[in-house]
Formats: structure tokens, C-alpha cells, sequence
């Protein structure tokens, strides 16, 4: 991983639209859907103990991007 990390607080400063977070999201709605068709194909206990963790920090997340973008 060779990217810089870059705040969201530094994209909503210099794209006061929001516009700037619309990658974020769909990095966030792709990390769900891959989790949930590896749920939905079968995990074993602790696997999907891991993955229903998974999905709730990234709602989490997605809560948070709608909350700093109102």
C-alpha cells in the first residue's frame, strides 16, 4: 500500500460538497457486499463472529461520513 493516507476531515476542508467522500463510500459498500456473499455462502463460527463485527464497524463508518458531510 503505497498511498498516502489523507484525512476526511482534509477532503470535506477542501471540497466543502461532499463529493470528495463519494469513494470512500463505495470502498465502504464494496467491503460490505464482498463480507456479506461470504456470509451468505457459509463461515464457520468464528469466521462469522469476524465478518458481523466487519460489517458493523463499516456501518459505523458510513454513519460517520453521513454525520461529518450534514
Amino acid at each position: 500500500m503505497n498511498e498516502a493516507f489523507v484525512s476526511v476531515l482534509d477532503i470535506l476542508e477542501n471540497d466543502p460538497s461532499g463529493a470528495g467522500l463519494r469513494p470512500i463510500r463505495e470502498d465502504l459498500l464494496n467491503m460490505d457486499m464482498d463480507i456479506r456473499r461470504n456470509m451468505d455462502r457459509g463461515l464457520a463460527p468464528d469466521e462469522m463472529t469476524t465478518a458481523r463485527t466487519s460489517r458493523a464497524m463499516i456501518q459505523a463508518a458510513e454513519s460517520i461520513l453521513n454525520k461529518l458531510s450534514s
